[in-house]
């Protein structure tokens, strides 16, 4: 949004990208990066009485808001007004806000402006039971997925229609591109569209994605690419109408890319979107509605029923300045040299075991993120005591990836019943699962060597406490201890 200048004056609409972050790629430069972000150095409490700072190592589910994002919607927020229709000032700049920010956002992931169509929604989630709610399959068709995919990517397409699952490679658990080709041409024609993620939040694998395009193209499909794990991690481009390569819809988050505020972007053909009726309907959809008919609107105001997230895209369009302005080549580089030396680091300590093959594939294969197994703790416990006893933020379970999971475990059919029956009978229980490291813009080797440390006392020595089990949440605390949160709470 704009921005008041000196004079009382208003800016020139949002800030050049060259601008915005000024400073962010001379502090990344110089080793900084953590002085970009909120509450990187806040200090938690620990069973023991003391307190230190956080580590956050849980970037894969929610990444830190950079600090020019909140300084930025303060801004914003002086000039904040109901989009489209309204002839004050604060409602026509948000509706040029708006308009803007679409055309920043679908830039960042080389969206073509003639070929694709930028609509926000809530999330990665509510974007692809949005798509998946504009396909209606004839006779013979069906969407094909993979055993990788975060459950946002399996469900929603289970419930509108057939699905096939393309396999992945033993050990590593790279998506399987020979099953895919062999997938596509089973059903010859008859694949509608292929859904994958663009990295796996539970290994950070990155699948051939430009090889998957060629393919599923070759076939007569479209390619849906979950960037959620990936968008902010590595460049991307989603190709134009021609290009063979392209993706042609694309999901992600802001929450997952350092803006807070709850923002998702689905981005797809623009003459897909026009096709059929929207996903979600209501008003600012629509041109006219009678009683027995309605005339639409154009894209994207036909995908965006109800009042947009303005300040929620506004957040992910300044972070993704942010991204530019340091360079999503420099950011891949400073990952994949943290995440090598994650890997080396933990791969010396007994016990420790880096599950799904992730030292089997080149580092631009990934994203930092690690799954772990520690010799003599369930997920749950290890998870636990890395939380109280070290104030080291990580995730543990089955990262909402249960066939993911089941593959990379060799959980076997006959188990998976058993889990499903103490289930479905009322009995709680721990599932099988991981400990996830999750590496962000942030992170620094001090903070995996602090990781390191925890971990080789937790083999060495034990816990401090006895952690007793909670059935109902699946999670371990220590015995007759609870943080008070009243403090933090407080307004």
């Amino acid at each position: 949004m704009q921005e008041t200048n000196n004079r009382g004056g208003v800016g020139c609409g949002a800030p050049p990208v060259e601008a915005v972050s000024a400073d962010a790629s001379a502090l990344f430069a110089a080793g900084r990066a953590r002085e970009l972000f909120v509450g990187i150095d806040a200090e938690t409490p620990l069973l023991d009485g003391r307190s230190r700072p956080y580590v956050n190592l849980d970037n894969a589910a929610t990444t830190p808001p950079l600090r020019c994002v909140l300084d930025h919607l303060y801004r914003c927020a002086e000039w904040y007004g109901s989009v489209h229709r309204g002839t004050g000032f604060k409602s026509l700049l948000s509706t040029q806000a708006l308009d803007h920010n679409r055309e920043r956002v679908g830039a960042f992931v080389g969206a073509d402006p003639a070929y694709h169509a930028v609509v926000f929604c809530a999330n990665t989630t509510d974007g692809l039971n949005r798509l998946c709610n504009r396909f209606e399959l004839q006779p013979g068709e069906l969407f094909l997925s993979t055993i990788v995919e975060h459950h946002s990517n399996l469900l929603p397409w289970r419930f509108k229609g057939l699905v096939d699952y393309v396999g992945a490679k033993s050990p590593c658990g790279m998506v399987d591109l020979e099953d895919l080709e062999a997938k596509l041409r089973e059903h010859a024609g008859k694949v509608r569209l292929v859904a994958v993620s663009g990295a796996s939040n539970v290994t950070g694998l990155i699948p051939p994605l430009a090889q998957m395009a060629r393919l599923v193209h070759a076939h007569g499909a479209l390619l849906l690419v979950d960037a959620s794990q990936l968008v902010a991690h590595r460049p991307i481009t989603m190709g134009s109408a021609s290009d063979p390569e392209r993706i042609d819809f694309m999901v992600f988050s802001g929450h997952k890319m350092y803006a807070p505020f709850g923002s998702g972007v689905l981005i797809g053909p623009r003459a897909f979107f026009a096709a059929s009726r929207p996903g979600l309907v209501g008003g600012g959809a629509v041109r006219l509605v009678t009683l027995g008919d309605v005339e639409w609107a154009e894209v994207p105001d036909k995908e965006e029923a109800g009042t947009p997230n303005l300040l929620g895209i506004c957040a992910l369009s300044r972070a993704m300045d942010t991204l530019t302005e340091i360079g999503m080549e420099r950011i891949a580089d400073h990952e994949q040299a943290l995440t090598r030396y994650t890997l080396n680091r933990l791969g010396k300590i007994p016990g420790v075991r880096i599950v799904g093959g992730c030292q089997m594939v080149n580092l631009t294969q990934r994203v930092g993120v690690i799954p772990i197994q520690v010799d003599g703790y369930n997920h749950a416990q290890l998870a636990a005591i890395l939380g109280y006893e070290w104030g080291i933020g990580v995730r543990n379970g089955c990262f909402c990836a249960h066939p993911y999971i089941k593959h990379l475990l060799g959980v076997s059919d006959a188990e998976l019943d058993g889990y499903l029956g103490e289930l479905r009978a009322g009995r709680s229980m721990l599932l099988p699962g991981l400990v996830r490291i999750s590496l962000g813009l942030h992170n620094t080797p001090a903070d995996i060597d602090y990781l390191a440390t925890a971990l080789e006392a937790i083999r060495q020595r034990g816990p401090q406490a006895t952690y007793d089990f909670d059935a109902t949440t699946e999670s371990y605390s220590p015995a007759g201890f609870q943080f008070d949160f009243a403090p933090f709470l407080r307004s």
